[in-house]
């Protein structure tokens, strides 16, 4: 069974939400099953060792606030990690607030995206990201609010790796001691 104080020690949640209950024992609101993918992205450096949270919003309220953490070692790069928690139905999720506690070495961390699946109603959100959460990239910022996206997608270009191949000219004074710097742009940004 499950113990309303500590939940069930099968389920693997961290957090569990109580809703309100009538003199009876039945709960006031019907308890939903939510699934959490969090994907971190592919970028040198993408993983974190920092405490990772998330809040979710949706049209009938709000989460409280999700430690995602398992006995595993999380957020790796190029890695997706699965957490399920338990809410009061939330209604057609809006946004959500996900974020860490920039502790650790390499604390920072690029996410991919989240999707969040209610295991209630068959239903799948998207939060497409594509960006660092580290005080040292990016921004500078470690939690990031993130609008539903209407479908699953792409939140960032893969990694491409290229070959320059650099040619010094044979004249007198061609080469140089100082810092070169290569700029490559195309249709999808530059470098």
């Amino acid at each position: 069974g499950i113990n309303a104080e500590y939940g069930d020690e099968d389920d693997a949640l961290i957090v569990r939400e109580l809703p309100a209950r009538f003199e009876d024992g039945r709960a006031s609101e019907p308890i939903s099953h939510y699934k959490v993918t969090v994907y971190t992205g592919d970028r040198r450096g993408a993983g974190t060792d920092a405490n990772v949270s998330l809040r979710v919003y949706g049209s009938k309220g709000e989460s409280a606030l999700i430690k995602l953490d398992t006995a595993k070692n999380n957020f790796e790069r190029n890695a997706a990690e699965v957490f399920g928690f338990e809410a009061v139905d939330l209604g057609d999720l809006s946004k959500i607030r996900i974020g860490h506690d920039n502790k650790g070495v390499a604390a920072g961390w690029f996410l991919d995206k989240v999707v969040i699946r209610s295991e209630v109603f068959g239903r799948e959100w998207y939060f497409l990201c594509g960006r660092w959460l580290a005080t040292d990239e990016d921004d500078g910022q470690i939690v990031r609010e993130i609008s539903v996206s209407p479908q699953d997608g792409t939140s960032c270009v893969p990694l491409t790796t290229y070959v320059v191949t650099v040619f010094t000219g044979d004249r007198f004074g061609a080469g140089t001691n100082a810092n070169v710097f290569i700029n490559i742009s195309g249709d999808r940004g530059d470098t």
